[in-house]
Protein backbone atom coordinates (compact mmCIF):
# COMPACT_ATOMS: atom_id res chain seq x y z
CA UNK A 1 0.00 0.00 0.00
CA UNK A 2 1.69 3.21 -1.09
CA UNK A 3 -0.59 6.09 -0.04
CA UNK A 4 -2.66 5.56 3.09
CA UNK A 5 -6.09 7.27 2.77
CA UNK A 6 -7.40 6.98 6.35
CA UNK A 7 -5.02 9.27 8.21
CA UNK A 8 -1.42 9.95 9.18
CA UNK A 9 0.76 6.82 9.23
CA UNK A 10 2.81 6.47 12.40
CA UNK A 11 4.34 3.06 11.72
CA UNK A 12 4.10 0.04 9.43
CA UNK A 13 5.11 -3.37 10.71
CA UNK A 14 4.67 -7.01 9.74
CA UNK A 15 3.71 -10.07 11.72
CA UNK A 16 4.66 -13.57 10.64
CA UNK A 17 2.22 -16.33 11.62
CA UNK A 18 3.62 -19.69 10.49
CA UNK A 19 4.91 -18.19 7.25
CA UNK A 20 1.85 -16.02 6.61
CA UNK A 21 2.72 -12.33 6.57
CA UNK A 22 0.33 -9.61 7.66
CA UNK A 23 1.14 -5.90 7.36
CA UNK A 24 -0.32 -3.69 10.08
CA UNK A 25 -0.47 0.08 9.75
CA UNK A 26 -0.57 2.13 12.96
CA UNK A 27 -2.07 5.54 12.19
CA UNK A 28 -3.87 8.58 13.53
CA UNK A 29 -7.27 8.77 11.87
CA UNK A 30 -8.35 11.92 10.09
CA UNK A 31 -10.37 14.14 12.44
CA UNK A 32 -13.99 14.75 11.51
CA UNK A 33 -16.15 17.64 12.76
CA UNK A 34 -19.87 17.68 11.97
CA UNK A 35 -19.34 14.89 9.43
CA UNK A 36 -16.61 16.68 7.49
CA UNK A 37 -12.91 15.86 7.46
CA UNK A 38 -10.67 18.55 8.95
CA UNK A 39 -7.67 18.83 6.67
CA UNK A 40 -4.35 18.35 8.42
CA UNK A 41 -5.86 17.39 11.79
CA UNK A 42 -5.76 13.92 13.32
CA UNK A 43 -7.43 12.04 16.17
CA UNK A 44 -5.42 11.69 19.39
CA UNK A 45 -5.70 7.90 19.75
CA UNK A 46 -3.94 5.64 17.24
CA UNK A 47 -5.79 3.01 15.21
CA UNK A 48 -4.55 -0.13 13.45
CA UNK A 49 -5.43 -1.19 9.92
CA UNK A 50 -4.95 -4.43 7.98
CA UNK A 51 -5.55 -3.85 4.28
CA UNK A 52 -6.30 -7.52 3.65
CA UNK A 53 -9.30 -7.20 5.99
CA UNK A 54 -10.33 -3.73 4.82
CA UNK A 55 -10.87 -3.01 8.50
CA UNK A 56 -9.45 -0.83 11.25
CA UNK A 57 -9.71 -0.88 15.03
CA UNK A 58 -8.20 1.07 17.89
CA UNK A 59 -6.99 -2.17 19.45
CA UNK A 60 -4.05 -4.07 17.99
CA UNK A 61 -5.24 -7.21 19.80
CA UNK A 62 -8.69 -6.96 18.17
CA UNK A 63 -7.40 -6.46 14.64
CA UNK A 64 -4.96 -9.38 14.95
CA UNK A 65 -7.69 -11.68 16.34
CA UNK A 66 -9.89 -10.66 13.40
CA UNK A 67 -7.11 -11.46 10.92
CA UNK A 68 -6.39 -14.87 12.48
CA UNK A 69 -10.10 -15.83 12.56
CA UNK A 70 -10.67 -14.85 8.95
CA UNK A 71 -7.53 -16.63 7.75
CA UNK A 72 -8.35 -19.85 9.60
CA UNK A 73 -12.16 -19.93 9.29
CA UNK A 74 -13.12 -17.57 6.44
CA UNK A 75 -15.09 -14.40 5.84
CA UNK A 76 -18.10 -13.13 7.77
CA UNK A 77 -16.85 -14.12 11.20
CA UNK A 78 -17.93 -10.91 13.00
CA UNK A 79 -19.98 -12.75 15.65
CA UNK A 80 -17.17 -15.21 16.34
CA UNK A 81 -14.56 -12.44 16.52
CA UNK A 82 -16.75 -10.43 18.88
CA UNK A 83 -17.28 -13.49 21.10
CA UNK A 84 -13.57 -14.30 21.26
CA UNK A 85 -12.75 -10.69 22.08
CA UNK A 86 -15.43 -10.53 24.79
CA UNK A 87 -14.07 -13.74 26.34
CA UNK A 88 -10.55 -12.28 26.34
CA UNK A 89 -11.72 -8.80 27.48
CA UNK A 90 -10.39 -7.22 24.28
CA UNK A 91 -12.26 -4.13 23.15
CA UNK A 92 -12.37 -3.00 19.54
CA UNK A 93 -12.22 0.66 20.47
CA UNK A 94 -10.89 1.01 24.02
CA UNK A 95 -11.24 4.44 25.56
Amino acid sequence: MSKFPWGKVLERFEYDFDGQQVEVVKYLATKFVNGSAVRGEWEDVPSYHIEELSESARSLDYILIAWIARKRIGLNQHALISGICRALCVERNPS
